[in-house]
C-alpha cells in the first residue's frame, strides 16, 4: 500500500514538475503518428493512396478572439488571414511543418500553413474557416486524415495559394 502511495506521489511530482510540456493525450490517440497507414490488401484496397501520415484535422475560425489571439486576423506569419479565407484561400495551421509550407488533407485538399497552433497539438492540423462559420467549425470535430507534405522550400507568395 506505502509503495502505490509513493508510486502516485513521484508520478505526480512529475507531472508537475514538467508542465503543460507533456501532452497527457497522447498516448490515448491511436491513428495518430509518425507511421504510414496500412489498408487491408485482402479487401481490394491499394496502400496509401496519399502518401502521407494520419494526423488529427480540426477546424477554427479566424477572426474570433477566443480561438486564435489578441489580434485574430493575423496569423504568426504576419498574413491577414481574415482577407485570405474571406477570398476563397485554403490557410491552415501546424507546428510539425514550417510556415509556408503546402499540405494536401485527404478529402480536402491542399492549404498553405500560414498559422501555428498551441504546442500541446503537435501532431495536428487546423483548418481556418471564417468568422461566420463558427457551427460549421464545430460540426467538422476532430478528423483523422492523411496529411502530405506538398512543398515546404520557398516562401509561399498569395499567388501561389490554391483556391
Amino acid at each position: 500500500m506505502k509503495k502505490a502511495i509513493l508510486l502516485t506521489f513521484a508520478i505526480a511530482v512529475i507531472l508537475l514538475w514538467k508542465g503543460p510540456g507533456i501532452d497527457a493525450l497522447a498516448p490515448f490517440t491511436p491513428w495518430v503518428g509518425p507511421e504510414n497507414t496500412t489498408v487491408d490488401r485482402q479487401a481490394g484496397f491499394e496502400d496509401n493512396p496519399i502518401a502521407g501520415l494520419i494526423r488529427e484535422v480540426t477546424a477554427y475560425n479566424v477572426g474570433v478572439r477566443s480561438q486564435t489571439s489578441d489580434d485574430p486576423c493575423i496569423g504568426s506569419t504576419g498574413k491577414n488571414l481574415c482577407r485570405l479565407v474571406a477570398q476563397g484561400r485554403r490557410i491552415c495551421a501546424a507546428n510539425f511543418v514550417d510556415p509556408e509550407t503546402i499540405l494536401n488533407i485527404e478529402g480536402i485538399g491542399e492549404c498553405v500553413v500560414l498559422d501555428r497552433m498551441n504546442r500541446r497539438f503537435a501532431h495536428r492540423v487546423d483548418i481556418a474557416m471564417r468568422k461566420d462559420e463558427v457551427f460549421r467549425a464545430l460540426e467538422f470535430g476532430i478528423q483523422r486524415r492523411q496529411v502530405e507534405v506538398i512543398s515546404s522550400s520557398a516562401p509561399v507568395s498569395n499567388s501561389q495559394i490554391r483556391q
